[in-house]
């Protein structure tokens, strides 16, 4: 027990960059004993979870499990190396593995960071551009009322009385390191991730919903059967009646994915319709084609819920996940890694704790600032 207890002291110091000689040399020498079994550290006995969250900053763990390949096939051999690339504690609250890459030692103390202040994570905060072209600036403590809508913590809510005789469009957008909802005149409800936009009519007067996104947004619609409602999403369209959905469609990423929660949806794109069931998940990708799955329905939600969650994704979509919401500017140095990450943790994981784990996992980062340098072997 007592050498469980002093590896688990020193992988925490390791962590904070404090970790003496001795203590580097310990954490490697772990590092490096297992194979592709689970390696397991169990806190002593007394020692909550939540004692430990205070002591790391962050409820950060990992299991020893490769995530599936779903991008460059691998060499036998090297995705047996690739097992033990990751670095494993599992104190029962996350989860860190990373597949497709070849063992590297760690360096005594990394080089995590290189910053005068600590990265906050994301906030609730957007910015209103009102149909005359003026801005307004929103966040949770906002407390005004614009036109027919008002600032409700961190939506901004709509009026569903009146209706307009002129047709206005607002559009709400949050940046880098923001995220915002807004509830239509509708009733129906949109939550907007990080970088988003939402393009909306401020009253539904015609006889179709429409509204234009371009990011990330989970969507909550009121039914109306004589009124459908319609995601415009560049070339491709999201029609419901009433039901709960997900689309992410950044534009720095190949594919568009539609996630159906609830109820039914069709995606239209080209000359091809999909018809979604609850579960299934619709890509549309730089190919022009559509492939439907089965979602990973907590993955999907995991940043409308607090946290990021990451089911085998690739290494650059996850990284550019954490840039939106931290306000990075990231930066390759040799290209994109070709691995694939599995991780789960809260959303307001201190930035120096995120990249600790990458660096004990094997994606290298260099903080300066706000830019995030990827570097790998």
């Amino acid at each position: 027990m007592k050498e469980n207890q002093d590896l688990l002291s020193a992988v925490e110091k390791y962590l904070r960059g404090e970790a003496s000689p001795e203590e580097c040399a310990l954490v490697n020498q772990w590092y490096h004993s297992f194979d592709d079994g689970q390696v397991e550290v169990t806190p002593e006995e007394g020692l909550s979870k939540e004692e430990i969250f205070s002591r790391m900053d962050a409820k950060l763990a990992a299991l020893m499990q490769p995530a599936p390949t779903r991008g460059k096939i691998l060499p036998l051999w090297l995705k047996r190396t690739a097992v033990a690339a990751g670095i494993a504690m599992v104190l029962g609250a996350g989860l860190w593995s990373l597949s497709g890459r070849k063992n590297t030692r760690l360096a005594a103390g990394g080089e995590a960071t290189k910053t005068s202040a600590p990265v906050l994570p994301g906030s609730n905060k957007a910015i209103l551009l009102l149909d005359d072209g003026s801005a307004i600036t929103l966040n949770d403590s906002t407390r005004q009322t614009v036109g027919a809508a008002r600032v409700q913590g961190e939506a901004l809510v709509y009026d569903q009385a009146g209706n307009q005789e002129d047709m206005k469009y607002n559009t709400l957008k949050t940046p880098q390191g923001g995220q915002f909802a807004v509830v239509l005149p509708d009733g129906s409800k949109v939550w907007l991730n990080a970088a988003s936009s939402l393009k909306y009519p401020v009253s539904f007067n015609s006889r179709h919903r429409t509204v234009e996104l371009t990011g990330e947004a989970y969507f909550d619609i009121t039914p109306d059967k004589n009124k459908p409602f319609t995601v415009r999403v560049n070339n491709m369209e999201v029609q419901v009646l009433g039901t709960s959905f997900n689309v992410t469609a950044y534009p720095e990423e190949k594919n568009i994915k539609t996630t159906l929660i609830t109820g039914a949806v069709n995606v239209n794109a080209g000359n091809s319709t999909k018809h979604l069931l609850p579960g299934q998940q619709a890509v549309w990708d730089d190919a022009r084609q559509f492939a439907i799955t089965n979602a990973d329905i907590n993955a999907v939600l995991a940043w409308k819920n607090g946290k990021f969650e990451f089911a085998g994704e690739e290494v650059g979509v996850a990284l550019r996940q954490l840039a939106r919401w931290y306000d990075l500017e990231l930066q390759f140095e040799a290209g994109v890694p070709d691995e694939h990450l599995t991780a789960s943790f809260p959303r307001n994981t201190s930035l120096d704790n995120i990249i600790r784990m990458l660096e004990l996992s094997g994606v290298h980062c260099k903080l300066d600032n706000r830019r995030l340098t990827v570097h790998h072997q």
